[in-house]
């Protein structure tokens, strides 16, 4: 019997992807009154009505219940609705992606990753102007870009969903491999998020967005913090791992990869950026490669 039934059907549980890793396992997530992601067939006003819907939900006070494959655990959430779950210990699976069932039921299909040990690679991408066109660099284009147009109608970067496939297919079992999308999106746009990756063809990975809330820690419009502590867990979590890491220059991906790559020099397998900031003058850091040269090269993997 499913998990959910008998759940109350107004509230949902928006769910983190979770991980298991040296470091443990990870679970997270957020408690909301029930809200629907724009659909493909709705008009730029639908959609815009739908995603502000998303982004000013309140969190709701209350239990979530979640289990993976015979583990099974309840927790209640903060004042705005989250809840997390850290357990010092990795979880025994097999290598894969385990479906998370909740109580209430969950907004969009998450997952926990158990990440193959005999894999060699990983990748960690960041998602606006390095996979997903948003123009972060012109504000009135990023506001149309995520407001406006639905999740499955988002343009992808061509050819980064196959670049990233390629990279992974030396692997011993691919689709266990560790792979992230870390941005400083807010967490409130998980679902729509989740539906351009799916739609796109990218590689499933664990999807990490920023929590925005009165009580936590994160700006709104700063990403550097939030984004050297939430790569900095992921590279604690596999040691064995050396990872490609990709962002684009349009706000402060380079010098967030320079500091992880002077930290984890063992794991950093290479770093490539996207040029999208229109200042020709923006820094350049010599270990980081362009991604333009990377699609149009036959190399799978390597640092610049």
């Amino acid at each position: 019997m499913p998990l959910w039934v008998g759940a109350n059907e107004i509230r949902q549980v928006v769910v983190d992807d979770a991980w298991s890793g040296t470091t443990g396992a990870h679970f997270s997530g957020r408690l909301t009154e029930v809200r629907i992601s724009p659909e493909n067939r709705h008009n730029k006003l639908r959609t815009l009505y739908q995603t502000t819907r998303l982004l000013v939900t309140s969190g709701e006070e209350g239990a979530v219940t979640w289990r993976v494959a015979d583990w099974q655990w309840t927790v209640r959430t903060d004042d705005d609705g989250y809840w997390m779950l850290a357990m010092n210990q990795p979880l025994s699976l097999a290598p894969g992606w385990v479906e998370i069932e909740t109580v209430p039921a969950a907004s969009s299909q998450a997952g926990l990753l158990v990440v193959d040990p005999r894999n060699r690679l990983g990748i960690i991408s960041d998602i606006d102007d390095t996979i997903l066109r948003s123009d972060v660099t012109a504000t009135w284009k990023l506001l149309k870009n995520s407001l406006t147009v639905p999740p499955g109608r988002r343009e992808a970067v061509p050819g980064m969903a196959e670049l990233y496939h390629r990279m992974l297919s030396p692997n011993v079992a691919p689709r266990a491999s560790a792979v992230f999308y870390v941005s400083a999106s807010p967490r409130q746009l998980t679902d729509n998020v989740r539906s351009f990756l799916k739609n796109g063809g990218f590689p499933r990975g664990v999807l990490r967005l920023k929590e925005i809330s009165e009580s936590s820690e994160n700006s709104l419009f700063s990403q550097k913090d939030y984004k050297l502590r939430a790569l900095t867990e992921v590279l604690l979590a596999y040691p064995q791992t050396r990872f490609v890491l990709f962002g684009d220059d349009g706000e402060q991906d380079p010098e967030i990869y320079a500091a992880l790559q002077d930290s984890f020099p063992a794991q950093i397998e290479a770093v490539w950026i996207r040029r999208v900031h229109p200042d020709p003058t923006r820094a350049k850091f010599a270990r980081q490669g362009d991604t333009a040269g990377l699609l149009a090269s036959p190399l799978v993997e390597g640092a610049p």
